[in-house]
């Protein structure tokens, strides 16, 4: 009864997104924002959910594509009758007032190409990730949904509709040429909004508002070669989608508790806005020329770590989207979770983990701004930035959650250990470049501490490789980051065979990468995971291995779904697609692997 998480596209406006099957069903959709409760469910739970299904009566292939470089998607429908399209999109909103925000809404569009087709409408929202009552009544333009007798939308649309244990159905009759719009409001839509010709503008200023996003991104600084600018076009839609304006911030994902495996207990809330995703993310909107969400997106981080009391050791790994602290985690039991896995979570506790890598991440991030000359460090940022470099030489001999967020004690994780590095390379060279006063000497004396501890207890003579943590044998992809971030030269020997050593004992085939050496510490098992993958190509291209980094980049870019979307994990064996969907940072990864790779390419030129 659960669809392949593959065979899902997603369309979105900067404020709430929602997954569309092959099939024509809306199986996620929050409202009225990406981080608010559900409306519809369907992937959590098939039965209770809820969802809206478009598609033809009788037997019908499909497809998906979307409408040229724009989050707006099509699914084709063709069978012996005929054959139909059926166009969904969130009308595209941008800046404003959040209160002016909850004209939250999803427009579709059918229209019949060719011969004659019966068309089934099935309308069945569960306002509150399905908690409570939610009650339709079939009205003159559709169907009115109300939740504990409180009125909290309209579908409008053509067509009668019978409404029969609160889901509605209609069936409409469509010939070639003809088309019917249906729109499902979060709120009462007005009279004016049901009139064919305001859904044609907004279809048009939608495809457009995608297109001016697409026409600012800059491949000629440093140009991606042409099989790979789609797919670079495609992930940089995906994060644009995963935007939250205002205040520009950024989702990990658009969903919550889509298992790492099957039947699995990891099943995570992503909807929340990740610290340490900050220079990776920073990284890809740079490349692609987005230097205004560059900065609101640092501006954010700023603010939120500004308006945090008591200084750094308050600072939080991850905020809710407007800057929430309290993100407690919640079960929904009465939800049985995708294809079974159990628990579903909303909110996420690992907001209250101590992990040294927000530290570096934050000062990595306004590094980032600094070389591209696009901030200023004032002597009000500056004051703050020098209390986060003296927090880290407090606190990076201590132990910590790590990067994997382990929910069970706390160890000496190499990659903590190298961001607390990067917290202080980076503060050093942010008081060179802008003559800024600091506790220079302190620094780089810790500096070199924590880059001789790191030779010292964090590389096994016995594996010929860094490892996960101090006096530890096992490995984790986060190990191939040393090179990109400065710590080690990228053909250093160490880092060389640092690299073939994670290949082989986290390799899963076909260039897939588990995170870590499996490990009940980290809550079970899991699938591989994409993103380090894209490390790998990283990894290997400042390695000089450029032939073997084009070839794993091509053998990730066949592995996405028809759309070119990733999840954030994937099934070696299967290659179904794992954990939440799409992942920012699995796109991020390839926005980043594809530039790695035109600058190598350049550089042997």
């Amino acid at each position: 009864m659960y669809k392949p998480i593959r065979d899902y596209g997603i369309i979105g406006n900067l404020r709430s997104a929602a997954l569309v099957a092959k099939d024509g069903s809306i199986d996620w959709k929050p409202s009225p924002y990406l981080d608010s409760p559900s409306v519809f469910a369907a992937i959590l739970d098939h039965k209770k959910g809820g969802r809206w299904k478009i598609a033809p009566v009788g037997n019908f292939a499909s497809e998906q594509e979307y409408m040229g470089q724009s989050n707006i998607l099509v699914t084709r429908f063709s069978g012996k009758e005929g054959v139909v399209e059926l166009i969904d999109y969130i009308p595209a909103q941008s800046g404003g007032d959040m209160g002016a925000m909850e004209r939250a809404e999803v427009h579709r569009k059918v229209i019949c190409t060719k011969g004659k087709v019966e068309v089934l409408v099935e309308f069945s929202p569960r306002f509150d990730y399905a908690r409570g009552k939610t009650t339709l009544s079939a009205v003159k333009h559709g169907v009115s949904v109300a939740h504990e007798g409180e009125q909290k939308g309209e579908l409008v649309s053509p067509g009668e509709y019978i409404v029969k244990d609160n889901s509605a159905t209609a069936t409409i009759s469509l010939k070639e040429g003809e088309s019917i719009y249906l729109a499902f409001h979060y709120h009462v839509a007005d009279e004016k909004d049901r009139d064919e010709e305001h859904y044609e503008k907004e279809l048009a200023a939608t495809k457009s508002f995608w297109e001016e996003w697409v026409s600012r991104c800059d491949l000629d600084s440093c140009p991606v070669e042409y099989p790979y600018h789609e797919s670079v076009i495609r992930s940089s839609l995906v994060l644009k989608i995963l935007f939250f304006e205002p205040p520009g911030s950024i989702a990990a994902a658009p969903t919550t508790s889509l298992p790492e495996t099957i039947g699995g207990e990891r099943n995570w809330d992503y909807r929340f806005s990740w610290i340490r995703d900050s220079a990776f993310t920073l990284q890809a909107l740079f490349e692609l020329g987005y230097t205004k969400e560059a900065n609101q997106y640092v501006n954010w981080l700023l603010s939120e770590y500004q308006d945090t009391e008591n200084g750094p050791e308050k600072l939080q790994i991850m905020y809710g989207l407007r800057g929430e602290q309290d993100l407690t985690e919640e079960t929904l039991s009465h939800l049985e979770g995708y294809e079974g896995s159990r628990p579903v979570r909303i909110g996420n506790n690992a907001y209250k983990q101590k992990q040294w890598d927000v530290y570096g991440a934050l000062l990595d991030a306004v590094w980032e701004l600094h070389q591209r000359g696009s901030h200023v460090v004032d002597s009000e940022l500056w004051t703050s930035l020098r209390s986060i470099t003296n927090y880290v030489v407090k606190i990076w001999e201590k132990p910590d959650n790590g990067i994997w967020e382990a929910r069970e004690g706390l160890q000496h994780f190499v990659h903590s250990k190298l961001m607390c590095w990067v917290a202080l390379d980076r503060a050093l060279k942010l008081a060179e470049s802008h003559g800024l006063n600091g506790e220079i000497e302190l620094w780089e004396k810790e500096r070199e501490k924590i880059r001789a501890v790191i030779f010292k207890k964090g590389w096994s003579e016995k594996k010929q490789s860094f490892v996960q943590s101090f006096g530890s044998e096992d490995l984790d992809a986060s190990l191939l980051l040393m090179s990109t971030l400065g710590f080690i030269a990228g053909d250093d020997p160490k880092m060389k065979s640092t690299i073939a050593r994670i290949e082989k004992e986290l390799g899963a085939g076909d260039g897939l990468l588990y995170r870590h050496t499996p490990d009940e510490y980290f809550g079970g098992k899991e699938g591989a995971f994409l993103l380090a993958s894209f490390w790998m190509v990283d990894a290997l291209v400042a390695s000089g291995q450029q032939k073997k980094a084009r070839s794993l980049f091509e053998q990730l870019l066949s592995l996405s779904n028809p759309l070119g979307l990733f999840s954030e994990e994937m099934d070696p064996s299967s290659k179904a697609f794992l954990g939440n969907f799409p992942q920012a940072l699995t796109h991020i990864g390839l926005i980043n692997s594809a530039f790695a790779l035109a600058r190598g390419r350049a550089k042997n030129v």
